[in-house]
């Protein structure tokens, strides 16, 4: 099973945006998980505040329509401008799927030192803790504690991607840029800020539903 701790992520990937390339979230997984089962990817982050998180919520979106469970807190403070209440939720989701026996592996996606306690109640359940994070941002307590480290750097997970209003160097102009901009609509998918790769889609997991209605009802 797999825990996220998407702020941790993205403050840690901004360098390599800088060279135009994002974190691939399925792909990552797939790399972490390999041949193992996978029981669930489950993303952590701050919800909708009516500030400026509201941003994140297409991102949420697309998470979700990938495969992954996304879990948000709306405990975002926006005079310090941090999280609040998103380390907690996600160490009490890590113990309580270990000691409801649900997985044997937690994959802890996250260079946070303050996982730690959890990760050390995970392991006294029987369970073992891998840990993968960018070592520009990871610490030293978490990598001495894990059962195993993933230097995220080093796997094959990041996409190049473009800016939205970056020109083409070889743009069209006139006519031949009309008639290649009505060839793009035509071939668009209806949503296009939706993942539109199945291949990059989390694989489904049947045994999931049954546990996540039973786990997860509205409180």
């Amino acid at each position: 099973m797999v825990f996220i701790d998407l702020m941790n992520m993205e403050l840690s990937v901004k360098p390599f945006e800088a060279e135009k390339f994002r974190l691939d979230y399925p792909m990552m997984v797939r790399e972490l998980v390999g041949e193992r089962d996978l029981v669930g990817a489950y993303v952590f982050d701050t919800g909708l505040d009516g500030g400026q998180n509201d941003k994140m919520r297409p991102f949420h979106d697309k998470l979700s329509y990938q495969g992954f469970r996304v879990m948000t807190r709306d405990s975002y403070d926006p005079e310090r401008k941090e999280q609040k209440e998103i380390d907690v939720a996600m160490a009490c989701e890590m113990v309580t799927h270990a000691l409801q026996d649900h997985y044997d592996v937690a994959i802890v996606v996250s260079g946070d030192g303050d996982f730690v306690p959890a990760i050390q109640h995970v392991q006294s359940a029987g369970k073992m803790v891998e840990v993968a994070s960018f070592s520009n941002s990871v610490s030293g307590r978490i990598k001495r504690f894990a059962d195993r480290f993933y230097a995220l750097e080093k796997m094959p997970i990041l996409s190049a991607f473009n800016y939205p209003n970056e020109k083409d160097p070889e743009e069209k102009t006139g006519a031949d840029k009309d008639s290649a901009e009505s060839a793009a609509a035509a071939d668009a998918p209806e949503h296009a800020d939706e993942a539109p790769a199945a291949a990059a889609v989390l694989p489904e997991q049947p045994e999931q539903k049954a546990q996540e209605a039973e786990r997860y009802e509205p409180r």
